[in-house]
């Protein structure tokens, strides 16, 4: 059995780098966008057209659909053993079964994490959210919840309840690229927002 996943790990693994996809591995969605030195695990899951930016590493996590990923985000990175008495890998696998992957970080769909965001196993964003710069995620983000800082907590938010609750209704995010686009030109029309350009 283990013989049989390593030699799938390694198929999928000479597989990507032969269609110039090297880095890239998991289960991944249509219309994503990777730049240099983006490292997707094969534990990740990716949605539809999201944007990495240069080497952002997702490992256990899922992502869903339409996010902005910048440069050095780092989402579901490994977690050592903090109970055992090393934080060794190979030691307290075989000793204890720790295994450097537990819950993954779900992000949710239309999320835009600034440059070098750290996101948690285990954390979820919800739809809509903003992470700022250099952000440390360590506990849930709300749907159009903005948040920054180390740890990070939510300081505003993008839009009132009723906004919110018209844009979640939409769920223009499951959509592909044209019909989001119409969808969110009607949702402009319909909601007469003032935006910053």
């Amino acid at each position: 059995m283990k013989f049989i996943k390593l030699f799938k790990k390694g198929f999928n693994r000479i597989n990507r780098i032969a269609v110039g996809k090297k880095g890239i591995y998991g289960k991944i969605g249509k219309g994503n966008k990777f730049t240099t030195g983006v490292f997707i695990s094969e534990g990740a899951v990716i949605g539809n057209n999201n944007y990495f930016g240069p080497y952002s590493m997702i490992n256990n996590a899922v992502v869903g659909n339409y996010c902005s990923i910048g440069p050095g985000v780092k989402i579901g990175q490994a977690e050592h053993s903090k109970s055992y008495l090393t934080t060794f890998q190979k030691i307290s696998k075989q000793l204890i079964g720790h295994s450097l992957n537990s819950t993954p970080s779900i992000i949710g769909s239309d999320v835009w994490c600034g440059a070098n965001v750290v996101i948690l196993q285990g954390v979820k964003i919800g739809d809509g959210a903003i992470i700022g710069a250099n952000a440390v995620v360590t506990k849930n983000i709300p749907e159009y919840g903005i948040a920054v800082g180390v740890p990070a907590r939510v300081i505003n938010y993008r839009f009132d309840d009723d906004v919110i609750s018209v844009i979640k209704e939409s769920r223009w995010f499951e959509h592909n690229l044209k019909e989001a686009k119409q969808i969110l030109k009607l949702l402009e029309n319909q909601l007469n927002l003032k935006r910053d350009k």
